[in-house]
């Protein structure tokens, strides 16, 4: 009786391969986080030494970018499919 499988038993669905397309797509945009997170953090650091007189437009223009950057690699992590271990 141990060896039949139960009819109404529910497996996970088997993971699908991604095409080449969905692949490109996801590494284009995980080049624009990273460009959006390194233009982000290179602006933070120019203001920091530079100094500028219009001090809180470069403030919150950098932290945009970093803010943008951050939210597409957390959208990434949260979203991508996980492995179930056993």
């Amino acid at each position: 009786m141990d060896d039949q499988t139960d009819a109404n038993d529910v497996r996970p669905p088997a993971p699908r391969e991604m095409g080449s397309d969905a692949q490109e797509l996801i590494r284009d945009w995980e080049f624009l986080f990273w460009a959006f997170l390194m233009f982000g953090l290179a602006r933070l650091a120019w203001l920091y030494l530079y100094r500028p007189e219009n001090n809180a437009f470069h403030l919150g223009l950098s932290c945009g970018f970093v803010f943008c950057g951050v939210l597409g690699f957390l959208m990434r992590w949260v979203l991508s499919p996980k492995m179930k271990r056993h």
